[in-house]
């Protein structure tokens, strides 16, 4: 049986700095992100430690699901508290993940060279901080997350939750770094739907911390044009936060108080109910990292609606599990038009099987695996004292080949591809995943494979998203066919 990325972790010591643990009363996306892959280190016999703030009613210390949870500091003092502790347990890590909600750990000045320290972006904050900042503040955090990061983390990986935030990190950040793509998995038990029924009229299910990015006022703002066209309409708010007590307020303005039910924080098995109930849920967002309200949502048969704008434009692909509005247009013009397109129990079902479909694409287990590549890969790399053979390139390449030895180019392959890259074998037939390079160092891979001819093409977003070369994902008819010269 091959061994995992996963299984070759067993026995490491890693740390991961989150500023939140998932038990946080604020916790969100990116601690569930957090979470779901340090258990699955753990649980593939890595050791480790979770290095979080401490909150109200909390414990210092505490294992759960294999995992050491040591929180110190509150909001901002658990940097302090977590450079600390790197440096009182300067040579306990092999590798250090360090999540960065906007400001990261700067985890490399605490530790030894021979660690290996990965920076983890769900999405790029610049034009956030002024939203929960006032100045001086708001430019320190600006300068924190781009000109301090872009110095302490340069050369070392750094992983990105979708393509929009591997293009904010390049873009906005002016990273230069290797950049590996790990989506979220798929939340919730399974794809099965909860017991109950979809409703039989409109519904929305909106699931969101009320904070002022999430910009939920646009929905409550939406309805009374909404329930003019449905007057049965019903809007089911799940989610706490600073805007709680406005939006209720502003529902109570609005006349729609009857239809929009503030629900409050929610356990999943409620939320997966909700969610299979509604017709659509709305995620009207100013950006996001990834999607994962989509992907929730879409994994009980539930379609999305959005605007245009990063994370949400990777998470929902237009025609199979939502819709995707101009970041200016009319949001109760936009559902108005999707409820539409839903009217009949046929097209629900339609796009219900569409939506499981795309969900299914995800899993936690398989983005662990990817984010462990990425770990053994680094490690490796220390290990050897040398660079790595493929410089920084954010463009990947999927090749196609037969082979008239088969077992002798599957032991090629396995011996020569990095962690990173991704191969599936069928009898002769090779689909080879490359990421980090163009035609030419695809065809520099091919010639060590002693490969003379294959089908060589650009992979294009969806495949680096699901970071598979499982038949399916293939390059399209009319795409460039290479060969080695």
């Amino acid at each position: 049986m091959t061994m995992t990325a996963l299984d070759r972790l067993a026995r490491t010591d890693l740390a991961f700095l989150n500023w939140r643990d998932p038990a946080h009363p604020d916790a969100g996306g990116a601690e569930a992100y957090c979470w779901e892959i340090a258990r699955r280190f753990a649980a593939a016999g890595a050791h480790v430690t979770l290095v979080s703030s401490r909150y109200p009613g909390s414990r210092a210390r505490e294992y759960r699901d294999g995992i050491r949870v040591v929180r110190a500091g509150g909001t901002f003092g658990v940097y302090a508290a977590a450079a600390a502790h790197l440096l009182r347990n300067r040579h306990a890590y092999d590798a250090v993940l360090d999540f960065q909600n906007g400001i990261p750990f700067f985890s490399p000045l605490f530790t030894p060279r021979w660690t290996a320290d990965l920076c983890v972006i769900h999405h790029v904050h610049q034009h956030q901080f002024d939203t929960r900042f006032r100045w001086p503040m708001n430019s320190v955090g600006r300068v924190l997350e781009k000109q301090v990061s872009r110095r302490v983390y340069r050369g070392r990986p750094v992983v990105v939750v979708s393509p929009s935030t591997r293009e904010g990190t390049r873009r906005e950040l002016g990273f230069g770094n290797p950049i590996h793509i790990v989506p979220n998995g798929r939340p919730g038990k399974g794809l099965t739907a909860p017991t109950g029924q979809r409703s039989a009229t409109p519904a929305l299910t909106v699931v969101s911390r009320l904070v002022p990015q999430k910009r939920v006022d646009l929905i409550l703002r939406a309805v009374p044009a909404l329930r003019r066209r449905w007057p049965e309409l019903r809007v089911d708010l799940c989610g706490d936060g600073p805007e709680g007590e406005s939006l209720r307020k502003l529902a109570a303005d609005l006349g729609i108080a009857s239809t929009v039910e503030f629900h409050g924080y929610v356990c999943d098995e409620r939320r997966e109910e909700l969610f299979h109930r509604a017709w659509l849920t709305v995620v009207p967002s100013v950006a996001e990292g990834w999607g994962l309200a989509v992907i929730e949502a879409n994994a009980v048969g539930t379609p999305a609606l959005a605007f245009d704008v990063p994370g949400l434009r990777d998470a929902i692909r237009p025609g199979v599990n939502g819709w995707l509005l101009d970041p200016d247009a009319d949001l109760a013009a936009g559902v108005a038009s999707a409820l539409d397109a839903l009217s009949t129990p046929e097209a629900r079902s339609l796009t219900a099987a569409r939506c499981r479909s795309w969900a299914a694409a995800f899993s936690w287990d398989a983005s662990a695996e990817r984010l462990a590549q990425v770990v053994l890969e680094d490690l490796q790399r220390i290990h050897r004292h040398r660079r790595s053979r493929r410089s920084a390139s954010d463009l990947s390449v999927l090749t196609r080949f037969t082979s008239a030895d088969p077992e002798s180019t599957e032991r090629a392959v396995r011996n020569s591809l990095r962690q990173t890259d991704a191969w599936h074998r069928e009898g002769d037939a090779f689909r080879l995943l490359l990421h980090g390079c163009d035609e030419v160092r695809a065809l520099n891979a091919l010639s060590r494979l002693d490969v003379s001819e294959a089908d060589i093409a650009l992979a294009n977003g969806h495949v680096v998203l699901l970071g598979t070369a499982e038949p399916g994902d293939g390059p399209a008819p009319g795409q460039a066919r290479g060969r080695r010269p």
